[in-house]
């Protein structure tokens, strides 16, 4: 039986003896456009045997009190409702698995009653995660269950992000943000996966966006693989065109 398969019948025998979730994260969903704050905190619920079993992060990280990673805060009182955080603490301004919002909120309405009851009845251990967008996270855990993966167009080729999925699609999520998270988790077949998914889509007509969205921000460890942008020829850019500064070459694991 195939890896995954196992993974997913394992899950089904807890999910009968209420053993399924172990571990709840809560994630900014959301950009403001009006404040540049990240917010709308939604939870994902999580089961450490499946996501140490396909992750050396997890495997360490889910046995670490405290947590050694300081974008991750364990939360035992604390009301995270209306969490809201600057996007320069968030670390990823441009992060395009953030969904654009016009006004100021907390958790997500659509699931702000579920999120309220599930932390009233499931024991678990909950924590918050400052760095990553809840679609980029929740791809990422659909990821390790299933070994499956579905990447959104970029948001320079003018594709508004799809969020909504049937229940066994996977979700979409960007090929930048998880490549971020990927360098992060040392995940080396996510974030071969996420580059391959960049090359594919990169043109001649987005690839100058591209790349000054990605020095625009702190994570420039992109950058640093030519292989993405040396295959494009690109005709448009014989010009003389403003260099753009901001990039930080001294970050590890980042876009």
């Amino acid at each position: 039986m195939p890896r995954n398969q196992l993974k997913i019948h394992s899950l089904l025998r807890k999910s009968l003896v209420a053993e399924l979730f172990d571990t709840q994260f809560y994630l900014f969903s959301a950009r403001s456009k009006r404040d540049g704050n990240a917010i709308k905190v939604r939870a994902l619920f999580a089961n450490n045997e499946a996501l140490a079993s396909g992750s050396e992060y997890f495997n360490s990280l889910l046995s670490e009190k405290p947590f050694n990673d300081p974008t991750l805060v364990e939360l035992h009182d604390r009301h995270i409702c209306e969490e809201v955080i600057s996007l320069s603490e968030y670390g990823y301004a441009s992060d395009s698995d953030l969904d654009e919002e016009d006004e100021e909120g907390g958790i997500d309405e659509t699931a702000k009653d579920n999120d309220k009851c599930a932390q009233r009845i499931i024991p678990s251990r909950r924590v918050l995660v400052t760095d990553t967008a809840f679609n980029t996270w929740q791809a990422l855990l659909y990821y390790l269950y299933t070994d499956e993966i579905v990447f959104a167009p970029l948001r320079s080729q003018g594709s508004r992000p799809v969020r909504c999925c049937r229940i066994d699609e996977a979700p979409p999520c960007s090929p930048k943000s998880v490549y971020r998270l990927a360098c992060k988790i040392n995940h080396d077949e996510l974030r071969a996966k996420a580059l391959a998914a960049m090359r594919s889509s990169l043109t001649e007509h987005d690839i100058l966006q591209e790349r000054s969205l990605s020095l625009k921000s702190s994570f420039s460890t992109i950058l640093e693989d030519e292989s993405l942008f040396r295959p494009i020829t690109i005709p448009i850019a014989t010009g003389d065109f403003p260099t753009i500064t901001g990039a930080d070459p001294s970050c590890d694991a980042n876009v």
